[in-house]
């Protein structure tokens, strides 16, 4: 589905200069707002800036990959912490004579 420029730039929350300043003007949006442009058309940010890597999809699969053992190893150091927290201390045991 193609969309005009009014309602593109209306999508990013832009006004319709500033966008055709960066497609007429070479003119270069923040960063930020670079890298939503490139995810909003399934493009990479390498190739919206001139690159050659268009798929998306096989970085955006590293990248949710890498987000996913990173949560996983999140909630096995909550888990370890919360169970290391029941453990009494080694050593600090009252001894009964």
């Amino acid at each position: 589905m193609m969309i005009g420029e009014t309602q593109f730039a209306g999508h990013l929350g832009i006004s319709l200069n500033t966008l055709q300043g960066w497609i007429y003007h070479k003119r270069l949006p923040h960063i930020l707002t670079a890298y939503e442009i490139a995810i909003t058309l399934g493009v990479t940010l390498n190739y919206l800036l001139g690159g050659k890597e268009r798929d998306i999809t096989i970085g955006r699969m590293k990248e949710l990959a890498a987000r996913d053992a990173a949560g996983r190893i999140m909630d096995l150091s909550i888990q370890i912490t919360k169970e290391s927290h029941k453990m009494r201390p080694l050593g600090r045991e009252k001894r009964r004579l």
